[in-house]
């Protein structure tokens, strides 16, 4: 028999057995893929590794309403008027003239100044029809000055006298320096002269705002945070004032003194009285002060 016939007989002998084999296995697989099927679910795509954006509405934010915000929270709020344009944050309106005023431009006028809170602080307004060096007096009232302001006014100054509430004094000093600044002053040649309380304002105040130029101090007090805020006043000069017999102003002006780097006029009196008194009982210190001004930042 040939190779090829045995091939023949070999192929029919063996072909059912063959088959059987191989629908047994096919069998057996089907059987160990259903069982693996009913362990897991398959998904007909394949799974994304990263998630793009999807068209689901994002959660809405609870953002606070006006009303959720307290005015005392806000530490430098912007002042609005419904007729005017809106103010900047730590900003100021030149002084408000009210009342009747007077007929000539350069005569005293009464006048108000808007605090951060809403409150008029009154004062009194000696206005130039220039630009000349400004000058603000605080004391505890206006009228302490005598004929200081009046003397001051002629020989060149523009000045604006206030009082400082006990609440809010040195946020108080801030809007009036910027109210004289923004007002008949020149920016660039601004005082502060303060008496008894206002003299502590006058220095504290100045520490933290540069349009201050020079300081005079009538009868500061010994609080110790004069002493400590002068590093901030260094180098600007200072015009230090006080009688011999005030047991609490007269070591105080002398403390200034040693802490103070630049200028300093120190003028002490005998039983000259206390604060702006001082410019009842000795005439001189009023001609003092106006040369001392002239000095800093007088006019040219």
């Amino acid at each position: 028999m040939s190779p090829k016939s045995q091939y023949s007989v070999l192929s029919t002998q063996y072909l059912p057995s063959l088959r059987t084999s191989v629908f047994s296995v096919s069998l057996w697989l089907i059987l160990v893929f259903s069982a693996a099927c009913d362990e897991a679910t398959f998904t007909p795509t394949p799974a994304r590794i990263m998630s793009g954006p999807t068209l689901e509405a994002t959660d809405t934010l609870a953002l606070p309403t006006p009303t959720d915000v307290l005015f005392d929270e806000i530490e430098y709020e912007g002042q609005n008027d419904p007729t005017a344009a809106a103010m900047a944050p730590q900003s100021a309106l030149p002084p408000l003239a009210v009342g009747t005023q007077p007929n000539a431009p350069d005569l005293p006028v009464n006048v108000e100044i808007t605090a951060f809170d809403g409150a008029l602080l009154p004062g009194v307004m000696f206005p130039s029809v220039d630009r000349r060096p400004g000058v603000l007096l605080l004391a505890s009232t206006l009228d302490q000055w005598g004929n200081l302001p009046a003397r001051l006014h002629d020989a060149g100054f523009t000045l604006l006298l206030m009082t400082v509430r006990d609440s809010t004094p040195l946020l108080d000093f801030s809007l009036m320096m910027q109210a004289l600044n923004s007002g008949d002053a020149d920016p660039a040649s601004l005082a502060v002269i303060g008496a008894g309380r206002g003299a502590d304002i006058a220095l504290l105040g100045c520490a933290g705002d540069l349009l201050c130029d020079t300081v005079v101090l009538l009868s500061p007090s010994g609080d110790s945070a004069l002493v400590n805020a002068m590093p901030a006043i260094n180098p600007r000069p200072l015009m230090l004032v006080a009688s011999e017999d005030d047991s609490t102003s007269y070591p105080a002006i002398q403390a200034l003194q040693t802490a103070a780097t630049g200028e300093v006029l120190f003028q002490p009196f005998t039983s000259a009285g206390i604060g702006a008194q001082m410019l009842i009982n000795r005439p001189d210190l009023g001609d003092l002060i106006i040369a001392w001004l002239n000095r800093q930042i007088g006019p040219p």
